[in-house]
């Protein structure tokens, strides 16, 4: 595809998206050298002629392995030491007992295994048959490890279970149907994690690497017909060590928990293959101009006849979901096809095309493309069809890119440029469950929690198609990272034969899908001491598969950054972020803890009434994100709105802090917009394991506040404030903090007002500014100057609340926000000690944990808990168009942090919004959505200085 690639050359200008592309040129780096020879085979064209037959979905010839298998652990084999070892001298070798009594030969005797049901991996099979303890719950993981936790030298975490050090067998048997006899027959294994042999009828197929496709295996001549197969697949214990590996690594035990997956993850098939299939399907938007769409259609057709002959392809385009009687755009492709791999390239002309764009900026409009192929002019032999949106996606340097060293990051999709607002992506169960309703879960909430783009960490996985599918239905942009992270070192210390079959597996299967717009090759993989042979090749092999999309080799690189100097150092939020400007914002938040009512899902209920926690905390450590106490004092430092005497404390200023740090850096990339900041991923929304950790949505789905804080800072339009500090104000000074208003969409904002109103601690205007009759061009930010004011008192200013709104020409409230600064009163002990707990010294071993919890709790002050009061008035409205809950502020004074309490959890029930203010009179009316099994009785309506009440006023 020469003529498509995602950035525009520049006369005299060569940026780093042009140097790595020269470089993969230039390289022969291949892993596999099938997967490189299909690469470099020439794409020949094949004319779209007009076409006049319906082209629908092709059943294929397909026997579902999945469902009922048996299983049974054993320990694997040990090659000896040194290996292969003799006993002459050293450790002697041993087989595994798997092998040594021959589990995989026909007719064994497995009625002693245990039935489970695939897919699934050996600790969700375990855990469902009761042989597992609950790896979420309590301390039982720790406890595991701590008992039977191998090898005794490493920490902690880092060891491997007892089912982690084990091979596992799962076996199943099944008939093939009679129809199939002399037929080709091919097995696939979608998912198999990580490593493993496969045996049919008592013969190896050979050794699989690879959690993301594979093997596909030719069994045509082992398959009986004369009764039933047996299928026995070994799956190799758990490798000690991510690195260098495609593999989620959270689960090694250094971020989050621990549980290292293994198994049949996803669907085994049996296929009868036809003499001609069509495979690789690949839509390309390669222009869009004059209401018509220029579509690039690559497929691959493999013959399995011994002479050359000629094939018919006929093709279908119609918009997702539509009826048979819609109207379709049909073409036919007549090819001469050679015996093995063909590839080719039809051009279609799309008219009126419906254009796919992200959240905030139209319709995520879905097509799909239908191909069938046959012989001469005989019935279809095999098809396959994709979905696909009509979209195109350039990267653009902004003025200030520098040359060679950094990427182009300006997004610009369907001709337009985006300031994007977006987070980080993780994926949601270290058992690798793929649970569609969880999936819909947490997409749904990222759509309505104003998320563009997710960035798929290179800590976790290469997503599944039912994500995708769901992204592209809802709108949502994907970076997609292969899971390299901290690493890969060289070969053979990474095997490039399984990166390279994996990588080219992995894109072939999610190129279509309009919401994936960048491939990346990992997490925060630094300067390579080496060759950076990994990562180059996987670079490499996107670029060459997908030229469409923009490659980055990792994140950080290029001109993005990670800011870990809050948090991990310890820096202050607001100074740490002002002193690391950038492009793009890669990684950036604080931990929190969770909800109350999903913390007693993980841990006993009584855990919640001992504060504060100690090194005897089992549960609490267990679910630590780092498993330590210095988790949870390393938030405090930033949330220190009052006392921290108990949990509810902990978990409401944990969650506070938490959104105030994504919306302070969101204000000030947003203010940069398309000068010199072209976007941000806050870390992160969803959660892989129960606990306390960087999410704002938990591991159960359930939304923090700082959720919606996120929510608000992520409006497509907004107004918002930035200043230099959220603490440390002093009387006298002069108080300044820029107004922006920013209009992330196509249409124009007309008419609209922002007002700015600044409030001392009684709520007495220290100053004000509104600015009428705005007019915003389609994707326009613009800064609206200053609002300044001498600050009084101190007591005036402890604290003191900056309320920003935007409001249509109509009166209609399009966003607001309520900031606070002088919040976090410390007293100098207090701030001696956190000066002397930064970088390398920001731990707090023994006695220094128990220092650090009686200062938090002996706060003298939260200032935002004193602001005068007020009273709130609200009640639930159901009609035709929907249910609200209405708030009104019958009070004098604002209300602040206005929260909705008690709202249920269950995946159907969604709050349009929460943690708001109200000004004096106001009333806000946010709708909601409450399956028909919920209970609303539970809700409570309060303030930070409005008490909570229930429906009845009590």
């Amino acid at each position: 595809m020469a003529d498509v690639n995602d950035y525009r050359p520049i006369e005299g200008k060569r940026y780093l998206d042009e140097a790595q592309d020269d470089a993969y040129a230039r390289s022969s780096l291949h892993g596999d050298a099938l997967v490189e020879a299909e690469s470099r085979m020439p794409v020949r064209e094949a004319a779209a002629l007009p076409g006049d037959r319906p082209v629908g979905r092709f059943d294929r010839e397909e026997l579902l392995l999945s469902g009922a298998w048996r299983m049974k652990g054993c320990e694997p084999a040990d090659p000896g030491s040194p290996a292969p070892s003799t006993g002459w001298f050293g450790r002697r070798g041993r087989e595994s007992p798997g092998m040594a009594e021959g589990w995989y030969k026909p007719g064994f005797d497995r009625g002693g295994w245990s039935e489970v049901t695939v897919p699934t991996t050996v600790q969700k099979a375990l855990a469902e048959l009761g042989e597992l303890a609950d790896p979420y719950w309590n301390a039982n993981t720790l406890e595991e490890l701590e008992e039977h936790g191998e090898p005794k030298e490493l920490p902690l975490w880092f060891r491997r279970t007892r089912a982690e050090r084990m091979d596992w067998w799962f076996a199943k048997t099944f008939e093939a149907p009679q129809a199939w006899r002399g037929r080709r027959l091919t097995m696939r294994f979608d998912g198999l994690d990580y490593s493993g042999t496969v045996f049919l009828n008592g013969m190896s197929l050979g050794h699989h690497k690879g959690m993301f496709g594979g093997p596909e295996l030719d069994v045509t001549n082992l398959v009986r017909f004369d009764g039933e197969n047996e299928l026995v697949v070994r799956i190799d214990q758990a490798p000690q060590s991510w690195n260098g590996l495609l593999k989620g690594s959270p689960g090694y035990g250094w971020h989050y928990g621990h549980l290292i997956s293994q198994g049949i993850w996803k669907d085994v098939r049996l296929r009868a293959e036809p003499d001609v299939s069509v495979a690789d399907v690949y839509v390309v938007t390669a222009s869009i101009a004059d209401n018509e769409a220029r579509l690039l259609v690559d497929y691959s057709l493999r013959s399995r006849l011994p002479d050359f002959a000629k094939a018919a392809v006929r093709g279908e385009i119609r918009r997702e979901g539509s009826g048979a009687e819609a109207a379709a755009l049909r073409f036919l492709s007549e090819v001469d096809i050679a015996p093995g791999l063909n590839k080719l390239r039809a051009e279609v002309a799309l008219p009126n095309p419906d254009l796919w764009w992200p959240i905030g900026y139209g319709d995520p409009s879905l097509y799909r493309l239908s191909l069938q192929v046959g012989v001469g002019d005989g019935e279809p032999a095999d098809g396959e069809s994709v979905a696909f949106g009509v979209r195109t996606v350039e990267m653009r340097p902004l003025a200030d890119t520098a040359e060679e060293t950094e990427y182009r990051w300006q997004f610009v999709v369907n001709g337009v440029p985006m300031f994007v607002k977006g987070a980080n992506w993780c994926w949601t169960d270290p058992m690798l469950e793929q649970s569609e309703a969880k999936y819909e879960r947490m997409l749904e909430l990222a759509r309505r929690g104003n998320v563009q783009m997710l960035r798929a960490w290179g800590g976790g996985i290469v997503e599944d198609d039912c994500f995708y599918r769901l992204c592209d239905e809802k709108g949502i942009m994907v970076y997609q990272e292969f899971p390299f992270c901290w690493g890969p070192i060289d070969s053979p210390h990474t095997d490039l034969g399984v990166v390279d079959r994996q990588v080219a597996e992995s894109v072939k299967r999610l190129r279509s899908h309009p919401s994936l717009v960048m491939w990346g090759g990992g997490n925060e993989n630094g300067p390579h001491g080496g060759a950076d042979e990994g990562l180059f090749l996987v670079g490499r092999r996107c670029r060459q598969l997908d030229p469409s999309r923009p490659f980055h080799r990792t994140d950080p690189w290029g001109g993005s950054v990670h800011n870990w100097h809050v948090y991990h150092f310890g820096e202050p939020l607001d100074a740490a972020t002002l002193g690391m400007p950038s492009v793009f914002y890669g990684e950036f938040g604080i931990p929190s803890m969770t909800n109350r009512s999903s913390c007693v899902r993980y841990v006993p209920e009584e855990e919640l009434a001992s504060w504060p926690p100690t090194e005897e905390s089992r549960g609490w450590l267990a679910h630590f994100h780092q498993f330590g106490l210095k988790d949870v004092i390393k938030v405090m430092r930033y949330g220190a709105y009052g006392p921290i005497r108990g949990w509810d404390d902990y978990i409401l200023y944990s969650q506070t802090a938490q959104g105030d740090s994504i919306r302070f850096t969101a204000d000030m990339q947003r203010s940069r917009a398309g000068r010199s900041a072209t976007g941000f991923w806050y870390y992160k929304f969803t959660d892989l394991f129960p606990g306390h950790s960087w999410a704002v949505v938990d591991f159960y789905g359930t939304p923090k506040l700082s959720y919606y804080r996120a929510l608000q800072a992520c409006r497509p339009r907004s107004a918002f404030a930035t200043a230099e500090k959220l603490d440390g104000w002093r009387e006298g000074e002069t108080f300044a903090a820029e107004l922006h208003v920013a209009n992330d969409t196509r249409e124009p904002l007309e008419g609209a007002s922002v007002t700015a109103v600044l409030y001392g601690s009684g709520f007495g205007v220290l100053g004000a500014k509104r600015v009428e009759g705005l007019t915003l061009a389609a994707n326009e930010t613009r800064g609206l100057g200053r609002i300044e004011a001498a600050l009084p008192s101190a007591d005036d200013i402890r604290p003191f609340l900056l309320a920003v709104a935007l409001r249509a020409a109509d009166g209609t409230l399009l966003s607001d926000q309520w900031y606070w600064f002088n919040a976090q009163p410390k007293p100098e002990e207090l701030a001696a000690f956190e000066r002397a707990h930064v970088h390398n010294d920001n731990e707090y071993p023994g006695e220094e944990a128990v220092k650090a919890f009686e200062l938090y709790a002996g706060l003298p002050d939260a200032p935002l808990r004193r602001l005068p009061g007020t009273r709130l008035e609200w009640r639930i409205e159901r009609s035709g168009e929907g249910s609200v809950i209405a708030i009104r502020n019958s009070g004098d004074v604002p209300a602040v942090r206005v929260t909705v309490e008690g709202f249920p959890d269950d995946w159907d029930c969604y709050l349009e919004e929460n943690d708001f203010g109200l000004y004096p009179g106001e009333e806000r009316r946010i709708a909601f959505e409450a399956g028909s099994r919920a209970r609303l009785d539970g809700l409570r309506v309060g303030a930070w200085n409005a008490p909570a009440t229930g429906a009845d006023g009590r």
